[in-house]
């Protein structure tokens, strides 16, 4: 599932990717972004954090949905220095040029905005199930 943005959809396949297993090769030793809190969005920054060179997870609240071992894990990679979060904070907008994404503006809950470097940004907010079969 996406965000919805028109800078996302803009750049997607040019560094937007809502899948760290199919996309994160692309960015080895590359910084990246990970949007999301529940156990989709960690699941993919932990995976991310082996390849990248840094992964900023970017969620809008304090503290995260995913389940405890998944927030363990993530503190041990946030000691470490691969994983940095930014919480409070949405993605705004999706930055970068005819190449590809060159970074993120991130809306902090206070209003002031931020902008990361990074030549990635994977949307983990979780899927749609397909039932629309079902549906009426």
């Amino acid at each position: 599932r996406y965000l919805g943005l028109p800078s996302e959809e803009a750049f997607m396949g040019k560094g937007v990717s809502a899948c760290a297993t199919c996309d994160g090769f692309f960015y080895r030793n590359k910084p990246v972004a990970v949007v999301g809190g529940g156990n989709t969005a960690v699941e993919e920054a932990l995976y991310l954090a082996n390849i990248a060179s840094t992964v900023t997870l970017v969620h809008r609240r304090e503290t995260f949905r995913a389940e405890k071992i998944l927030i363990d894990k993530l503190h041990a990679r946030v000691a470490e220095g691969k994983i940095i979060l930014k919480l409070n904070a949405t993605l705004d907008e999706v930055l970068g040029d005819n190449m590809g994404v060159t970074g993120a503006r991130l809306k902090n809950n206070d209003g002031s905005f931020d902008e990361l470097k990074v030549d990635g940004v994977f949307i983990a907010i979780g899927h749609t199930p397909n039932t629309s079969l079902f549906e009426g």
